[in-house]
């Protein structure tokens, strides 16, 4: 497939004149996406989960309450927890924690509503991780529902003199003492992942701008919590924000469409590009030192090779580490 992409490649972008300011989508891509059959599957199931989310057809498979406060999720998960020995108990435990995040997938297909539909989040090199804090704790979930951290923090619920019934759980990618904040899924007990995407966002930023403490380490609350730079997808605005110099180490960019609810594992309303992929594939320039990392690979060679060292079965049906 890397070979017959890289040739299409090459034969669209010789019969067009592509200007650089020209707001819109990529017009080699608006193309090329059509003649991909990975392309079409991600959009039509993109279209198909829009539809289900505006008809209310989905199940966001979180019972936060019982995340926040250990509780069992049913009568059933509570007999079984009876029979089981201590090291099972410890086992569900993980997988009561375990695939909670919304994932990525590659962009593939590049929706038409881009610029105006979806925001582009600069996500940091650092551990997915999520974050819940009640019962005068802050705890720190990988991927596979492990705890990987606990600790006191100012989130409401997440330290000793926090009151029993506040509660916070975020999306977060760890990195040198710092959460930065993907996502909103509670905060003090009020729940968001039914929200849309842009809603969460401007609570969560609104969230962290009322508690400037979060991101200030002090003795006794050493991690911080920031929000993360993002923008419009728009190409001047992504264009902008990409020259941006920022305190972190840059490892992708994640594109949400602004209606997403917050729903566990893989969406194709969650996209995800490497830096350096960006002129190619939304004509949007990026500094020279982005461009490096592609080390001459094309964006389809590059995803071809990480879909098969990670065994993906498929060309969009695995995620990203976000």
């Amino acid at each position: 497939m890397g070979d017959d992409l890289d040739s299409l490649t090459d034969q669209l972008s010789s019969g067009f004149q592509v200007d650089p300011l020209a707001l819109g989508e990529h017009p080699r891509y608006s193309q090329y996406k059509n003649l991909t059959k990975a392309a079409e599957q991600q959009a039509k199931r993109r279209e198909e989960t829009l539809e289900r989310q505006k008809n209310g057809r989905f199940d966001t498979f979180m019972k936060l309450r019982n995340l926040a406060f250990d509780d069992v999720t049913s009568d059933e998960d509570d007999e079984q927890k009876i029979e089981t020995t201590t090291a099972e108990k410890h086992t569900g435990k993980f997988k009561k924690y375990a695939d909670k995040m919304m994932l990525s997938e590659w962009l593939v297909d590049i929706p038409e509503s881009l610029s105006s539909d979806w925001t582009m989040v600069m996500a940091p090199v650092g551990k997915r991780t999520l974050v819940v804090a009640s019962r005068g704790f802050t705890v720190a979930y990988n991927k596979g529902g492990r705890e990987v951290s606990r600790f006191q923090s100012r989130l409401p619920g997440g330290n000793t003199r926090a009151k029993n019934q506040a509660w916070t759980i975020l999306d977060c990618i760890y990195s040198n003492q710092t959460y930065y904040v993907l996502d909103l899924l509670s905060w003090n007990a009020h729940e968001y992942v039914e929200s849309p995407y842009d809603f969460r966002q401007f609570m969560l930023k609104s969230k962290l701008e009322e508690a400037p403490e979060l991101a200030k380490s002090t003795p006794g609350f050493r991690n911080i919590f920031s929000p993360i730079p993002s923008c419009p997808c728009s190409q001047d605005q992504m264009a902008e924000l990409m020259k941006n110099e920022i305190s972190f180490r840059l490892d992708g960019l994640l594109f949400y469409h602004n209606s997403v609810v917050y729903q566990p594992g893989q969406s194709p309303l969650v996209g995800w590009l490497k830096p350096w992929m960006l002129p190619e594939i939304l004509n949007v320039p990026v500094p020279e030192k982005y461009k490096a990392e592609s080390n001459g690979q094309s964006s389809s060679q590059f995803i071809e090779s990480f879909n098969q060292k990670h065994k993906h079965q498929s060309k969009i049906d695995r995620s990203m580490e976000h």
